[in-house]
């Protein structure tokens, strides 16, 4: 069966900054408290979600994750209300492609 399928993400200077993965990790991060648990729970490894992490944070105008160090009580890691609004709006954006999307269904009809 054929499905027309979009790919969206945003780019900084030609190099991908936020789409799929990375608002992924925030929704896991903002699930878990914990970056560990999040890349855990997304089957990736620590260092590549604390570089995506690092990446995010570097490129935007405000930190999109507050990380707490360990200690007695451990550490954590938390979405910014910055990045509550980010992820809040890449979810808009989804919804209006997956409606475009179904709006165009007739060329998968003639494709057919």
């Amino acid at each position: 069966m054929k499905q027309l399928k979009i790919k969206c993400w945003i780019e900084e200077d030609g190099e991908k900054f936020y789409g799929p993965g990375p608002h992924e990790l925030l929704k896991q991060i903002q699930k878990e408290g914990s970056l560990s648990k999040a890349a855990e729970q997304m089957q990736m490894s620590y260092k590549k979600a604390w570089a995506i992490v690092q990446r995010l944070n570097q490129l935007s105008k405000e930190a999109l994750v507050i990380l707490k160090k360990g200690g007695q009580h451990g550490g954590g890691a938390e979405v910014s209300l910055y990045a509550l609004e980010i992820m809040k709006e890449y979810d808009e954006l989804q919804l209006k492609i997956q409606q475009l999307i179904e709006q165009e269904e007739k060329l998968l009809k003639v494709l057919k």
